[in-house]
């Protein structure tokens, strides 16, 4: 049985930051506050000052740390900061750069860790997970820990730039697809999936699938965004690997960040190897598309900068970015190598008439 860890609190509302110091407690008891470390990036202080002085004003003794990149090395160093100096709370107040950092840095010195996004492109949000920059500069994802506790202001959100809130939308849906890939997996090694998990995840996409709140204009419909992708990382936790949320999708995800330098976030890639996953389950990806549609997300890979040659070499790489992950993917190593490339030039074309 794989152990696991849940946030002892999340708040996602207005002004949710007004309520880090009541809070605290968790982590900081007695009258002591203890020593607080705060990761951020370049520039956010200045552009949140009226949030920064209000989740400063709450904090006895703290420290501020700017993120330039978030890269493996660096994190390290912050743990070692964090033992050598006392402190007994880390925070990450920014994107994924400050939380990825925050998170690992906190996992490897044991001190409990608190995230407060300032945007919800992905569902690292709230995952076991750390994507850090390793080894020639490339990506690489480390086990890591869950938040101990979220805050998530919708102000902030609601304010932060429209591709990263609909980034993240397209991180959600690829649940869609990883359980259908899931489920393949198990089948094929005589496994099961993890009841709990499966129902987290899929209760993750469901949930903005048929939600009457498809908008970024409203508290309600970030509020339901940001529940998507909190419950997409406790199902990663849950499960103690990433397949709820990461099949096929994510390894043409993988695949295109591999082979070119393109510029899109995370999450629109993975949207746009959702709606190719879907396909090549052979399963309904209108849903997906009408979903994607109402935020306002354009899918077409040729306007997202993403040629044909480009779209197919990174679907046929797909399989090997993961060899030991078993996905569509897989069952498609018989067809000639042909088939497949006809295949995938067939889902672009389909996918640029959307």
């Amino acid at each position: 049985m794989n152990n696991f860890s849940l946030p002892l609190f999340m708040k996602v509302k207005p002004d949710a930051l007004a309520e880090l110091r009541d809070n605290l407690h968790y982590y900081l008891p007695g009258e002591e506050s203890g020593k607080v470390l705060i990761l951020t990036t370049e520039g956010l202080l200045q552009r949140l000052q009226d949030k920064v002085v209000e989740m400063l004003s709450q904090l006895h003794e703290y420290k501020v740390v700017t993120v330039e990149k978030s890269s493996f090395d660096f994190a390290v160093t912050v743990a070692k900061k964090i033992s050598l100096e006392g402190f007994r709370l880390i925070i990450g107040f920014g994107g994924g750069t400050a939380l990825d950092t925050a998170k690992y840095a906190g996992f490897v010195s044991n001190i409990p860790y608190i995230a407060i996004p300032t945007a919800l492109s992905n569902d690292g949000v709230c995952s076991p997970v750390s994507v850090l920059l390793a080894k020639g500069g490339r990506s690489h994802s480390f086990t890591s820990k869950t938040p101990d506790g979220l805050l998530i202001d919708t102000d902030i959100i609601r304010n932060s730039p429209r591709l990263l809130m609909q980034a993240g939308v397209g991180d959600v849906i690829s649940n869609y697809t990883a359980l259908c890939d899931w489920t393949l997996d198990c089948r094929f090694n005589g496994r099961h999936t993890d009841d709990f998990a499966y129902m987290l995840s899929e209760r993750a996409v469901t949930a903005l699938l048929y939600s009457n709140v498809q908008n970024f204009d409203t508290p309600e419909g970030i509020q339901m965004l940001a529940q998507s992708l909190v419950m997409g990382g406790l199902a990663m936790q849950i499960a103690g690997n990433s397949r709820p949320c990461s099949g096929s999708d994510h390894l043409f995800c993988h695949a295109l960040d591999e082979l070119y330098s393109h510029g899109l976030p995370h999450g629109i890639v993975v949207g746009i190897g959702t709606i190719g996953a879907a396909m090549l389950q052979g399963r309904d990806y209108s849903i997906l598309v009408d979903l994607l549609k109402a935020y306002g997300i354009d899918l077409n890979p040729a306007r997202r900068g993403i040629t044909e040659e480009m779209f197919v070499k990174a679907w046929v790489y797909a399989k090997d970015v993961r060899k030991e992950r078993y996905t569509i993917l897989n069952t498609m190593e018989m067809m000639p190598k042909q088939y497949r490339i006809e295949k995938f030039r067939e889902m672009y074309r389909i996918m640029c008439e959307l």
